[in-house]
């Protein structure tokens, strides 16, 4: 018994060497977000991320990059890919343990659709393709209208303006001569 006892012990010494523990005892490095909300959505290709970090000359990495540290205050601009991402933020300091955090933000890819009743057709179907989006065209109007020509212009728009909507999805332009 008494050497399966000196076994143990002799392989829970060799376990624990090399490894360097930081005392329980240490204070921990305060590291606050600001910005941006967890969870949050943006459309822009990237997103500001500051807090407050103390001891006030903690070093902070956003995203595994350096971020700059002023008098405690911390801030990196991160770029965002399509759909959700998540940002990583770490905070070391001599002396102390270090502190993490994350912050979720989701990085929304939809189209604004712009207000087109009243434009030309020609020039509506031209707007929506410069944003990566369809035209589908209805034209009314008498068949007077179509043979003696002139311009076509956007009545309606299903969806309306300002409806945010899929890149490549179908416009639907209501068109006659003079609305």
């Amino acid at each position: 018994m008494r050497r399966i006892v000196l076994v143990l012990a002799a392989g829970l010494t060799l376990v624990a060497c090399g490894d360097e523990q930081r005392p329980a005892n240490e204070p921990r490095v305060t590291l606050k977000l600001d910005l941006p909300s967890d969870g949050g959505s943006v459309r822009a290709e990237t997103v500001a991320v500051r807090g407050t970090v103390v001891p006030a000359d903690a070093a902070v990495r956003v995203a595994g990059e350096d971020a700059q540290v002023d008098s405690g205050e911390f801030s990196a601009e991160v770029a965002l890919q399509p759909g959700g991402n998540v940002i990583d933020v770490t905070a070391t300091a001599p002396g102390r343990r270090p502190a993490t955090d994350a912050v979720r933000v989701l990085r929304d890819m939809r189209v604004k659709l712009p207000p087109l009743v009243g434009e030309e057709s020609d020039a509506a179907v031209e707007a929506l393709r410069q944003l990566d989006l369809k035209a589908t065209v209805n034209e009314s109007g008498s068949w007077l209208d179509r043979v003696l020509g002139g311009a076509m212009e956007v009545c309606a728009t299903n969806p309306t303006a300002g409806t945010l909507v899929e890149p490549r999805s179908t416009i639907t332009l209501e068109t006659a001569p003079g609305c």
